[in-house]
């Protein structure tokens, strides 16, 4: 039972050690976006999924063993797991942020494409009777003025 304590408390210090990582990761991956370094985005991005899948196959293994012990030998940990899901929140909220930003510009590159671009929103069927979707028009730009 010694050993299955003492996987818990690594199983917590490796969480609460990804999830300090992944709110680095987060905050540089909004900055990429909000400074536009897409080279550097697609990086960041890459990083951030990596410790999402090591952070979730951790907590996978918490769960398990928290399942084998008794609330009397999980209770000296209580301080850390607080500690772990205000962490856990803070990821979140910096995900929520992040999201909210994408779709706040995505709209509004959207409406600019809309307004320059305007689209037919008829329906267009194949000749077996499926939808298709309509394509936007071909735009060539002059940049030789």
């Amino acid at each position: 039972m010694d050993e299955l304590i003492n996987e818990y408390s690594t199983v917590l210090a490796e969480e609460e050690n990804l999830l300090d990582r992944l709110t680095e990761k987060q905050k540089m991956l909004r900055k990429a976006i909000t400074d536009k370094d897409w080279e550097s985005l697609v990086g960041h991005i890459n990083e951030v999924n990596l410790i999402s899948d090591s952070f979730q196959k951790f907590d996978v293994r918490r769960d398990e063993i928290q399942e084998q012990l008794k609330t009397d030998e999980i209770r000296p940990y209580f301080d850390r797991l607080g500690r772990l899901r205000t962490k856990l929140l803070k990821c979140k909220v910096e995900n929520q942020v992040i999201s909210n930003y994408v779709n706040v510009t995505r709209e509004f590159i959207a409406e600019v494409v809309e307004k320059a671009l305007p689209q037919t929103r008829n329906k267009n069927y194949t000749k077996y009777g499926t939808i298709t979707k309509s394509e936007p028009a071909s735009v060539l730009v002059n940049v030789r003025g």
